[in-house]
């Protein structure tokens, strides 16, 4: 199955959100890939992804604001996780370059609070 029939049951439009496909030659979309797997690796998620997105609720709740670099530890600190994990992967740089961590965090940053607004989050 591939990364956009898994998201069209959310409505995500992967192709207008994340304009940069597979521009690394890996046969695949990263920023797509590094994502998804933000969201569905148990360690990565526990360990990087929800203690952001908690972080971001609590500057929402404050009335703070928040803006995209708020992400930018935990995709840094995922992709190097991805990267071990996919090691067999020769292609997969050795660090996000700022174009691709930027469109990253943007996407998470835009996708996160529209859940924290519509009271995703909310006990």
């Amino acid at each position: 199955m591939r990364i956009k029939e898994l998201c069209e049951s959310t409505g995500a439009d992967l192709d207008r959100d994340l304009e940069h496909q597979d521009k690394h030659g890996l046969g695949f979309d990263l920023a797509d890939d590094l994502l998804f797997f933000m969201h569905h690796d148990d360690e990565a998620y526990r360990r990087h992804t929800y203690p952001t997105i908690m972080k971001a609720l609590e500057h929402h709740k404050a009335e703070r604001p928040t803006d995209m670099a708020l992400f930018g530890s935990a995709v840094r600190e995922a992709y190097e996780k991805y990267r071990n994990k996919f090691h067999e992967i020769r292609e997969l740089p050795e660090e996000l370059d700022e174009e691709t961590l930027n469109n990253i965090c943007e996407h998470m940053h835009e996708q996160e609070m529209l859940k924290i607004q519509d009271g995703h989050y909310e006990d």
